[in-house]
C-alpha cells in the first residue's frame, strides 16, 4: 500500500536568489495564464493539442527553460480538466441558473506566483553532512546548494520515498519561497481492528460510531466557533470598505485564517486516529453534500454559515493519510443517502423519523431512538458492513462444490 504525502520546505535564499526565482514564478504564471486565454475557445484538456499549439510561443515569448514550457501545458490541461468538472457538476444540480449561463464568461487566471519543476530534470535534492539543499532552474540558468527548513518528519520521508515533481510557491506577505514536494510511501497493509463510522457536519462537527460499540459528538471548542465568527466580521467589513489597503489586508486574513483552519482539521484528525488506532474508518462520499446542505441545516443560519466554512473533505484527506501512514489501514468512502433517515435497527426509512429535522432520531416503525448525527455514523459504518457480507456470502455460493468431501447428488 502506498500514501503519498506533500512536505513543505522554506528556502534560504539571498536577495538576488530570490529576484531570480521572482524573474521564473512571474515568467510561467504569465505563461500559463497566455494559455489559459488563447485556449478559452477551445477549453481543450489535450496535452499534446496544447504542447504542439503553444511549446514554442511559451519558449520564446517567456524564456522558460524546455522542461518547464512543457509543464505550462500540462498545468493548463489540469486546470481546465477541473474547469469541466465543476461545470458539469453545476449544471446537474443546477440547470438553469445565473451561474452555469455565467461560468465561460472569461477565461480563468492564475494569480498566485508559482512554478512547477520536475524532479531530476529541473529540480533535485541532496543531503550532506545531515543538511538537506536543493538545486532548481531559473531563468539565469541552474542555483544549486539552496539550504532546506522544516519540519524533521518531513525530510524523513524525504529521504525514505519516493518523490514527486516539486511546485516552488511564494507567499507575498513573507517574502519567502517554499518548496512543495510530494513524497510517496511503502506502508504495510494492515487487517483493521475495528470499523468506524463518520458522519461530518450536521450540527456537531463530526458524529462517530465504532464497531466495539462507541459511540459520540465531536464539537467544536467554543473558541474555534468565535474565531471563525472574528474572521467573517473582519472580511465583511474590509469587503464594505473596498479600498486597495483593505483589499491586501483581506487577502492577510484570508491567508490566516487558512492556515487557522488547517490546524483545526489536523487536531481532529489525530484525535479520530489516537482514539481509534488500526481502525478502518468509512467516510461519506461528499459529491453531492453541497446540493443537500440547506436540507441538513434547516432555517439555522450561522449554523450553515459555519458548516460552510470547514472544508470536510480536506477533513476526511486528513483521515485517510493518517490512517493509512500511521497504522495501514485503507479507508473507505460509501454513499450517505438516506443515513440520516434510515433505522439502523428495523431498516425503515423516513423523513419523519427525523421530527422537525431535529438532531433526535424516532424511528416511527419500531421506536428506536438515538442521536440523528450519531445513527447517521452508524448507517455509514453498516454500508461498509453489508458490502463485506454480501462479498462473503457470493463467495460462499462460488465456492466448489465439486470437492470430494462434497455429498453426492
Amino acid at each position: 500500500m502506498t500514501v503519498t504525502l506533500t512536505c513543505r520546505f522554506k528556502l534560504e535564499l539571498s536577495k538576488d536568489q530570490k529576484q531570480q526565482f521572482l524573474d521564473i514564478a512571474t515568467a510561467y504564471t504569465n505563461a500559463v495564464n497566455y494559455v489559459l486565454e488563447q485556449n478559452f475557445k477551445d477549453k481543450s484538456t489535450n496535452v499534446k493539442k496544447l504542447h504542439r499549439l503553444y511549446y514554442s510561443t511559451i519558449r520564446e515569448k517567456f524564456s522558460l527553460p524546455a522542461q518547464i514550457a512543457i509543464n505550462v501545458n500540462r498545468d493548463v490541461s489540469a486546470m481546465y480538466k477541473t474547469l469541466w468538472a465543476q461545470f458539469k457538476e453545476l449544471k446537474r444540480r443546477k440547470p438553469d441558473s445565473k451561474a452555469v449561463k455565467k461560468f465561460w464568461d472569461k477565461p480563468p487566471k492564475r494569480k498566485s506566483l508559482i512554478v512547477k519543476y520536475t524532479y531530476n530534470r529541473t529540480a533535485s535534492f541532496k543531503k550532506v553532512n545531515g543538511e538537506w539543499h536543493a538545486s532548481l532552474s531559473t531563468l539565469q540558468g541552474r542555483i544549486k546548494w539552496i539550504p532546506m527548513k522544516g519540519w524533521s518528519k518531513h525530510f524523513e520521508y524525504l529521504e525514505s520515498g519516493k518523490i514527486g515533481d516539486p511546485i516552488l510557491t511564494y507567499d507575498k506577505s513573507s517574502k519567502t519561497f517554499f518548496l512543495l514536494v510530494p513524497v510517496t510511501l511503502e506502508v504495510q497493509e494492515q487487517p483493521p481492528k475495528e470499523i468506524v463510522g463518520v458522519d461530518v457536519g450536521e450540527r456537531h462537527i463530526v458524529a462517530v460510531a465504532s464497531t466495539r460499540g462507541t459511540r459520540y459528538l465531536i464539537d467544536l471548542p467554543e473558541e474555534f466557533k468565535q474565531r471563525k465568527q472574528h474572521y467573517q466580521r473582519l472580511r465583511s467589513e474590509l469587503m464594505s470598505k473596498g479600498t486597495r489597503s483593505a483589499k491586501r489586508k483581506l487577502a492577510r486574513i484570508s491567508r490566516r485564517e487558512k492556515r487557522f483552519t488547517e490546524n483545526v482539521l489536523h487536531i481532529i484528525a489525530k484525535k479520530l486516529i489516537t482514539n481509534h488506532p488500526g481502525a478502518k474508518f468509512v467516510l461519506e462520499d461528499l459529491t453531492y453534500i453541497k446540493a443537500n446542505r440547506i436540507t441538513y441545516r434547516g432555517k439555522d443560519k450561522e449554523a450553515r454559515r459555519q458548516s460552510e466554512q470547514w472544508p470536510f473533505a480536506s477533513l476526511q484527506q486528513k483521515i485517510e493519510y493518517k490512517s493509512k501512514l500511521y497504522y495501514g489501514v485503507q479507508s473507505e468512502k460509501v454513499d450517505p443517502a438516506y443515513t440520516s433517515q434510515t433505522c439502523p435497527v428495523c431498516g425503515h426509512v423516513s423523513k419523519e423519523n427525523r421530527p422537525d429535522h431535529g438532531e433526535r432520531f424516532i424511528c416511527q416503525n419500531c421506536g428506536y431512538e438515538e442521536h440523528a448525527d450519531i445513527v447517521g455514523a452508524i448507517n455509514i459504518a453498516l454500508k461498509v458492513l453489508a458490502k463485506d457480507q454480501q462479498v462473503n456470502l457470493e463467495n460462499l455460493l462460488r465456492a466448489d462444490v465439486s470437492r470430494p468431501n462434497a455429498p453426492s447428488s
